[in-house]
């Protein structure tokens, strides 16, 4: 039993990332001494930082401030104001990205300091980014046991920023990708607790989840899809609720609304074809249901090029829906 719920867990982790679209990507890798300090958010963008060599600490406002020390990976998921720097106590705003000295290879205070960041435009994404914790810490990443084989993706990232082969930018990327793969099991193997990161492990509400992501074009209900995973329509409403934030229709009238601004965005299809591939019987349907869930109409966001599930603007897709009843 012990090893199908694991298996289970893994499995919707994996369709999950398949499943939700984000960018990835290693910007920077620097060497530090002295008093320095960095902080990369503003830019509704998620960042994260790898201590390759030396110390640091992380400080973020009305927290204490968390030591790390080589290896350790640390990720914002909330974009949070924060800063990663040289000492203990709270860095005065001048010192925070602030000109560097290069020349630092030699000193004993040298600290190297891989600087990365994730852009999310999913429903699903945005939902677990919510429920992690402000800042998710994986320490001693190459010995973790959570972590097993993250040392390599740790090295080939290094290697790939010390050359300039072809394909590097996107080498980059998919190393980052795995990175945050490796984030995840270390909140999997911690327990997890509530929130989206557990339904994604939950065998019931994980297959609901898959089910949802992957055949959103079907004509779902409450009773269906209650039915596909073995529970009763109400205990499956009352514990879909209790993970995601949101009843199982509501969610999946936002995952269609992402699916279809991808169309609009990136596709010449019809409004009518776009209608039908994300679950409604008509474009008239299909109009009103999208200006409902992100407040523009499928024409503004083709004839103005938008991206109104961006980022963090997913929230203005999930504001609608928080609280709800079914």
């Amino acid at each position: 039993m012990d090893k199908k719920n694991t298996d289970m867990r893994e499995d919707a982790l994996t369709q999950f990332l398949v499943r939700v679209r984000f960018d990835a990507e290693i910007f920077d890798h620097r060497s530090y001494c002295g008093s320095w300090a960095i902080d990369t958010s503003g830019s509704g963008k998620v960042p994260f930082y790898l201590i390759d060599k030396g110390s640091a600490w992380v400080h973020l406002k009305g927290c204490e401030p968390v030591k790390l020390e080589t290896g350790d990976l640390v990720l914002f998921p909330r974009d949070m104001p924060h800063a990663v720097a040289s000492a203990p106590t709270p860095p005065p705003r001048a010192l925070v990205n602030a000109p560097f000295s290069a020349d630092c290879d030699m000193d004993p205070s040298l600290t190297r300091v891989l600087c990365g960041s994730y852009v999310f435009d999913s429903v699903a994404a945005q939902a677990l980014l919510d429920d992690l914790p402000d800042v998710l810490l994986l320490l001693d990443a190459r010995n973790n046991p959570a972590s097993t084989g993250v040392g390599h993706v740790i090295d080939a990232a290094l290697l790939e920023l010390q050359s300039d082969h072809p394909g590097r930018t996107s080498a980059l990327c998919d190393l980052a990708r795995l990175m945050l793969l490796h984030l995840l099991r270390g909140c999997f193997a911690e327990g997890g607790g509530g929130g989206y990161l557990a339904a994604l492990g939950d065998q019931k509400i994980g297959k609901a989840l898959l089910l949802m992501h992957s055949r959103y074009g079907e004509d779902w209900t409450l009773d269906s899809l209650a039915r596909e995973v073995g529970m009763s329509r109400t205990s499956f409403a009352c514990r879909f609720h209790e993970f995601v934030g949101m009843p199982p229709v509501r969610y999946l009238t936002a995952w269609r609304m992402q699916e279809a601004s991808t169309l609009l965005e990136n596709t010449g299809l019809s409004l009518e074809q776009i209608a039908e591939k994300v679950g409604y019987g008509s474009d008239v349907a299909f109009r009103k249901a999208y200006k409902k869930a992100t407040g523009l109409t499928p024409k503004e966001v083709r004839s103005r090029k938008v991206k109104p599930l961006a980022g963090r603007a997913t929230r203005l897709l999930l504001a609608p829906f928080a609280g709800t009843k079914d």
